[in-house]
C-alpha cells in the first residue's frame, strides 16, 4: 500500500507525488487529524476550514 501524504497548502490527502487539487509538490507525511468532506457546500466544518472540494483532508500538516 502506498504511503499517504498531506499537501501543506490545501491539506488534501494523496498517495501521488503532487496534490490533485492545487498541483503543489510540497507534501508531508507528518500530519495529524483526518476529516472526510462529502458535501462542502452544506458542511460547517468545510466552511470553517475553507474546503471547497469533497475529499479526505488532514487537520494539521507539519
Amino acid at each position: 500500500m502506498a504511503k499517504r501524504k498531506a499537501c501543506k497548502s490545501c491539506h488534501v490527502m494523496t498517495t501521488k507525488s503532487h496534490c490533485p487539487i492545487c498541483k503543489s509538490t510540497n507534501l508531508s507525511s507528518s500530519f495529524s487529524g483526518l476529516v472526510l468532506i462529502f458535501d462542502p457546500d452544506k458542511s460547517m466544518i468545510a466552511q470553517k476550514l475553507n474546503i471547497t472540494k469533497p475529499g479526505e483532508y488532514a487537520l494539521q500538516v507539519r
